[in-house]
């Protein structure tokens, strides 16, 4: 098995990104860059009329990247494992080759290519502009790291099931980054939110993975509410058994598939 999804990392690894390879790179940084340098004049224009935007110590920059960056690992993770069974099918003609493995191989190398270049934007980061750079709690980021990964790899295995044989609801699907981008604390201040809307965002996971993240990140985080790891890792777990179950439960068809 451990030789299989070598061979498939490296395989995904030069087709990622397609024939334009060198456009693919620039796309994968350019698109979160984008986003974070268009929200950090902006944010830094408000600051200029109301101080209260972000605490002392934490620069919009950073909010910004701390967030952003990990949330498109998420994103990524889960797209591309609904795509892996459809782009995959020549190679299921080889016993050894099973969907979980291109899963596996694809989250791993989502989580390789985000962790990149969120290391290197964090070295120019503090390089070039003299931002500090370093978590506060290293081990405790690196598990948010950790739960955004398995989050994506369990909600991405759903999904795939989903995508391959209920095809009415491809559509729903494809809008799931959005709706998980406005309502994750990705690039709104939690402490902006007003309490109403707050108390219902609770419920999402992710907000409790992300409001962890930074409070580890920063010293000065102020956070709002009572985050824990426990309901992440719960929801986790029911999402990674529900699709784990419907894979097994659905392993024949899939072969049957696979071998038209």
């Amino acid at each position: 098995m451990l030789n299989v999804i070598y061979a498939l990392f490296f395989r995904e690894l030069k087709t990622r990104f397609g024939a334009n390879r060198h456009l693919g790179y620039l796309w994968v940084v350019g698109e979160p860059m984008s986003i974070i340098l268009v929200v950090t004049i902006i944010g830094t224009l408000i600051r200029e009329y109301h101080h209260q935007v972000m605490p002392e110590g934490i620069s919009i920059f950073m909010f910004l990247l701390s967030g952003i960056m990990p949330y498109f690992m998420f994103r990524s993770i889960v797209t591309q494992l609904m795509n892996g069974i459809g782009a995959n099918l020549a190679l299921f003609a080889y016993k050894p080759v099973k969907p979980i493995h291109v899963f596996i191989a694809r989250a791993l190398l989502e989580f390789c290519i985000y962790f990149v270049i969120f290391v290197v934007v964090l070295f120019f980061a503090g390089w070039f502009f003299r931002l500090e750079i370093l978590p506060k709690n290293f081990l405790d980021v690196s598990f948010c790291v950790f739960l955004l990964f398995c989050s994506g790899f369990s909600l991405g295995i759903c999904f795939a099931i989903i995508w391959h044989f209920f095809e009415p609801l491809r559509t729903l699907l494809a809008y799931f980054s959005i709706i998980f981008y406005w309502i994750s604390g990705i690039i709104f201040p939690t402490w902006l939110i007003p309490r109403a809307l707050l108390d219902m965002l609770y419920y999402n996971p992710l907000l409790h993975i992300m409001e962890l993240l930074r409070y580890n990140f920063f010293d000065n985080y102020p956070i709002s509410g009572e985050y824990t790891y426990t309901y992440p890792i719960f929801c986790i777990s029911v999402t990674l058994f529900i699709g784990l179950f419907f894979y097994y439960h659905n392993r024949q068809a899939l072969t049957a598939v696979r071998r038209e």
